[in-house]
Parts: C-alpha cells; structure tokens; sequence
C-alpha cells in the first residue's frame, strides 16, 4: 500500500456557481460518491467531512449533505437535474437550445408580466419556485442533523458583507438552521434575479464577492495524524475563448473570468502557503523539548491543517490535459452555456463531469494507496 495511505480518510468538497455548467457538478458528485463507496469497500473509513457551495453549487451541496446517505445523494441530484431540464417545444423553434432558459426554468424561476411597472424592476425574474423544488429535493431536518458541514455563501445587499449559512454554527455565532431560503440566498445573481430576504436582511449571490468558498471546508477538517485529507474543487470555467462579437457575449465572457479565475490564483498562491508551512514544521522541531509548551504545540498542530491547500484536487475544464485524458471535447461551449438548461445540454455536461471527476480522482485515489492499483 502506498506511504500516503493513513487510517482514515477525510474528503472536502467545494462546489462553484456557474447556472446551467452545475451539471458538471452533478456528473463529478456521482463519480466522488461511487469512489468512496469503493475506498468503502477497499477497507478504509471515508467520510465527507464538509461540503461548501455557492449558487448552483449551493443547491447541489443541499441535495448532497440534506440526504439519508450517498445512494440518496445521487438520487437527489438525479431528480433535481431532471426537473431543472427544458426540452424544446413548438414556440421555441429557431431559438438556440442555450437560450431556453430566457423563458424560464420550470422548478426554478418564471419571467415578471408586470410590465406595466418595468421602470421599477430590480430583477426580471421571480425565483420562488425554487423554493418549492428545493423542498421537495433537500432533506433539510437530515442536513441540519448531518454531521458533514454544510455552508453556504451569500452576500448582505445592504452591508456588502459575505454571510456563512451553516448547518453547524460556529461558536458564538446565533444563526438558526438551514431552511431553503438560506439555498436561495446564495443563488440570488441580480440583475436576473431578486435579492432573497432572510429576516430583515436581504441577499444576493455569494459568487459576486468569492465563487469558490475554499477556506470554509478546510476548517471541516480535523487535525487527528492519522487522517488523509482531500480537498475537491470544482472549477467550471474555461479559460480561452474567441473575441465577443457583441455585447450578450461580452457580458457572458466577464462572467467567466469573473468567477472562474479566483481559484486558480488561489492555487498559485497556496504554493507559498506550504512554504511557510514547511519553515514552520521546521523551527518547531528545533524547539528544544523543554522550551515547548502545549500552545505552541497546538497551534502548531493547527497550522498544519492548511496543507490542504496545496494538495487540492483540482476538477478543472480549462485543464486540458485531463480534458483530454477524459475524452470529452477542447473545444470552448457556446458564449452563454451557463444559461443552457436544456435537457441535451445538462446529460451533456453530466456525462462530461462524470468522466472528468473519474479520470482525476480514480488517479489519485490510487495515488495516494486508498484504492487496489488495478481498480
């Protein structure tokens, strides 16, 4: 067995915003769960030990951790996904399937007909059908009871400030449980959809401020030696394009750097983190015994959970070598795929996030000794 191998095995998944690219997501979710179910298998304690998520990626970490176990899991998502999907119909003939969704996503959101009021519209949607699928969908009396940490982001309309919902409140803190408002609230992306009110604070999308809510699942872990930890992201944007060739598509592309480039420089600088990391492990062990002390030795034990950082396995469709490896195509989606909720589309980028999430984490599983060579 591989010198990596410990006796336990503590998984983190971070889940982005991206719409309509959260099928990626979907597919990747499926892949994870089958793997630990085989690690499960193989003879090794595995565990979710948090799932964090904003937006779209929001709403499937609430069908991931509001679940009985990971068969439900995927249930869940299944379900979720099939109600999310459009398939064309007769008026929608000659429109490109990305564009369905202009016209609403049953289960999600329909278009405002005031328009007699059009001049004091902050939105042009009403997401509370959402509300009601993730009723149906989430389990929620299991994700407030679920010991994997759940958290979600989303940004106060009046403060600008980031707000962690969480199923575990931290000390101190007074937030209540997780209801589908807190879901909605991270999904809230205007100017399309209207800030969600949560007591008498109003809400709009997490992905605005930070798409990719790392930090929050590296705390989920713990800081026992005999624990191999694995961060699992999600990055859902690629990076090369062709020149916008009017302005839908130069909004389109301001998303996708927008939201897609925070984690990859958040790798680069995890590199420098380890460093530090490195020096600190380093002196510590300098440290005559005498002159150590119990706090040192735990905040030296608690720095050393930020390690993660520089192992995370990174998910990445602008990767192209594991695009490749994965057999799925180099070639850039269309300018708006984030808003393709077509039923084509999504079993598209399932099958593609499966594969992709395959292709990564079957490698390093087998890597890091937690699955048979010739699995």
């Amino acid at each position: 067995m591989d010198t990596l191998a410990k006796d336990k095995v503590e998984i983190g998944l971070v889940l982005q915003g991206g719409g309509a690219l959260g099928a990626y997501e979907f597919g990747a979710i499926e892949a994870l769960l089958e793997l630990m179910d085989d690690i499960d298998r193989a003879g090794r304690a595995v565990r979710l030990v948090a799932v964090t998520g904003v937006s779209i990626g929001a709403i499937n970490a609430a069908c991931v951790v509001g679940a009985a176990d990971r068969a439900d899991a995927r249930r869940r998502l299944k379900e979720l996904w099939s109600e999310l999907a459009l398939e064309p119909c007769n008026y929608w003939w000659g429109i490109p399937e990305q564009d369905f969704a202009l016209f609403g996503v049953h289960g999600f959101y329909k278009p405002r007909y005031d328009y007699w009021d059009v001049l004091s519209w902050r939105n042009f949607y009403d997401t509370s059908p959402m509300l009601e699928t993730l009723k149906n969908h989430v389990d929620f009396a299991a994700l407030n009871a679920s010991p994997t940490v759940f958290v979600v982001t989303a940004v106060d309309l009046s403060s600008g400030e980031l707000t962690r919902f969480r199923n575990h409140p931290r000390e101190g803190e007074q937030q209540g449980e997780i209801k589908p408002q807190h879901v909605l609230a991270s999904g809230s992306l205007p100017p399309g959809f209207p800030a969600t009110p949560i007591g008498d604070r109003k809400f709009w999308d997490g992905g605005i401020v930070d798409n990719t809510p790392l930090g929050d699942a590296i705390e989920a872990f713990s800081g026992a030696t005999d624990v191999d930890r694995i961060l699992v992201v999600m990055n859902l944007f690629r990076n090369k394009r062709a020149a916008p060739k009017n302005m839908i598509e130069v909004n389109d592309r301001l998303s996708e750097l927008r939201y897609g480039n925070r984690l990859r420089q958040d790798g680069a600088n995890a590199a420098v983190i380890n460093e530090l990391l490195q020096t600190i492990e380093a002196l510590s062990a300098a440290v005559p015994e005498a002159a150590r002390t119990p706090d040192l030795d735990r905040r030296v034990t608690q720095a050393q959970r930020f390690k993660t950082l520089g192992a995370i396995t990174n998910i990445d469709l602008a990767d192209s070598d594991l695009v490749r490896a994965a057999g799925v195509s180099e070639e850039a989606e269309d300018s708006g795929a984030f808003r393709d909720f077509s039923a084509a589309g999504i079993e598209r980028r399932r099958k593609a996030g499966y594969r992709l999430a395959q292709v990564k984490l079957d490698e390093m599983f087998k890597t890091r000794g937690l699955l048979p060579a010739l699995h």
